[in-house]
């Protein structure tokens, strides 16, 4: 290529010449008289501007000064010969203070090209597929697909009321957060939201896309309040009227594991995850261990005799082959021993863990309705309502605060936390034992109408 270079003042019109004269394998440098190392390049289809320069200092391995560089300032489209001018002498004032202009454009360029590539509307797809391999951060196991789904549009909608969804990860700052949750950010659902948000931001924190969480950088006092603690807990007549409509459900497991958490006060997942090889049922218990648990340490449940018959339900239910894979006759079924592992109420169509509990819950409000359409279907309760039932229960009936906490697992309860909790730890088994039977009977007695006025039902009974 032929390179032919002159120096002049560069003017618009020196400008439009140059380009008249561009030519095939040729290039035409055009040096300025009045800012020394500005010069326009002009090529066979296009014009620059650059900017020659030599950084400050030595090379501290050759002992050498630096070599000269070459920064590239835009084009006349877009630069007027006075505007290169005076880029050109804010890279020389930046050359001139030590820092290298070339360097730092290219620093630059990179973080541009970095925070295009981290946008948030193409981070949350990402997001989305690794966040069902994440463990719970409360309980245990992996997030089910309708935890993933929701948390996931918790976050969309963060994003959509923060502006930020097309904006860059690293774009968004504490300030931008305070001034979404001072103007009402989240409505009614601030909290999941906010959780949510935050969340997603850890995972980007880890990821290397931000440099930290914003969230993180809130005071406690300006993030969304939770809701306060849920008082309602349901009366053993309520409890029976449930038990009943759950005959009526649409899948025989489905009404086995509704039933199995009234007759039990436990956690709806660990009741989705129960298997087969924790429980002993020669010796009535459900022996669950810590990865099951929301507080990571192995519990024992008593079975009474409500809970056991559920579980008679579900070993005849559950599949049973002979070694050459026919399936036993019902004779032999009603004769086998209960299954050595496998979930104990499997999904009615995929045999995967239950993950239907709202739609369950539904179900059974609607027919909690009476037959003739006069009484009112038993809403405003959840899952959780049965454990804080069952601890009602057993503190109307002088049963000890400490033995329902043991049951309930709850670590950090006033029985059982702080001091006390770290050097008493004894389970009080046997008391144990002794309220999950009268918890049993209790029950018994609603489903047999005993206790037909609706009050709360002894928990101890006469003689």
């Amino acid at each position: 290529m032929k390179v032919t270079s002159e120096t002049q003042k560069i003017t618009k019109t020196a400008v439009d010449m140059a380009w008249k004269r561009r030519a095939k394998h040729h290039r035409l440098i055009v040096r300025d008289k009045e800012c020394k190392g500005l010069a326009l390049i002009v090529n066979a289809t296009s014009m620059v501007w650059s900017y020659a320069y030599r950084p400050r200092g030595t090379d501290p391995a050759s002992g050498k000064r630096w070599p000269n560089r070459t920064l590239t300032l835009g084009n006349p489209a877009t630069l007027s010969p006075d505007d290169a001018r005076n880029e050109a002498q804010r890279a020389r004032g930046q050359a001139a203070t030590g820092s290298d202009p070339l360097k730092e454009k290219k620093a630059k360029l990179a973080a541009d090209q970095k925070s295009r590539s981290t946008t948030f509307d193409r981070l949350l797809p990402d997001y989305e597929k690794a966040f069902p391999r994440r463990r719970k951060m409360r309980g245990s196991g992996l997030p089910s697909k309708t935890y993933v789904a929701n948390e996931v549009a918790q976050v969309r909608l963060a994003l959509a009321e923060l502006h930020a969804s097309k904006g860059a990860a690293g774009d968004l700052t504490p300030a931008t957060i305070r001034k979404w949750l001072d103007n009402g950010g989240g409505g009614g659902n601030g909290r999941a939201r906010f959780g949510a948000l935050s969340r997603f931001l850890d995972w980007c924190h880890d990821a290397g896309h931000i440099a930290s969480n914003p969230c993180g950088l809130i005071a406690r006092s300006r993030r969304p309040k939770g809701h306060q603690a849920r008082s309602h807990f349901l009366r053993a007549v309520d409890l029976a009227r449930l038990w009943k409509a759950a005959e009526e459900l649409q899948e025989p497991v489905w009404r086995d594991i509704a039933r199995f958490m009234i007759a039990l006060p436990c956690r709806r997942g660990e009741a989705a995850s129960l298997d087969w090889a924790h429980l002993d049922l020669g010796a009535a218990e459900w022996r669950q261990p810590g990865k099951l648990t929301k507080n990571g340490e192995p519990h024992r449940l008593h079975l009474h005799s409500l809970a056991l018959n559920i579980l008679e339900f579900r070993r005849r239910a559950a599949p049973m082959t002979e070694p050459g894979g026919d399936i036993l006759k019902a004779e032999a079924i009603l004769a086998k021993a209960s299954p050595r592992s496998g979930l104990v109420f499997p999904g009615p169509k995929a045999g995967k863990k239950i993950d239907t509990f709202t739609n369950i819950k539904t179900m059974l409000m609607e027919k909690t309705e009476s037959e003739d359409g006069d009484g009112e279907a038993l809403i405003g309760w959840t899952w959780h309502d049965f454990r804080r039932s069952f601890a009602s229960a057993l503190g109307e009936a002088g049963v000890p605060e400490a033995v329902a906490d043991a049951i309930l697992n709850h670590r950090q309860a006033a029985t059982r936390g702080g001091v006390l909790g770290v050097y008493q730890r004894s389970s009080r088994w046997p008391e144990q034992v002794k309220a999950m039977e009268l918890w049993g009977r209790l029950l018994e007695d609603a489903l047999e109408g005993k206790k037909a006025d609706g009050a709360v039902v002894p928990m101890v009974r006469a003689g």
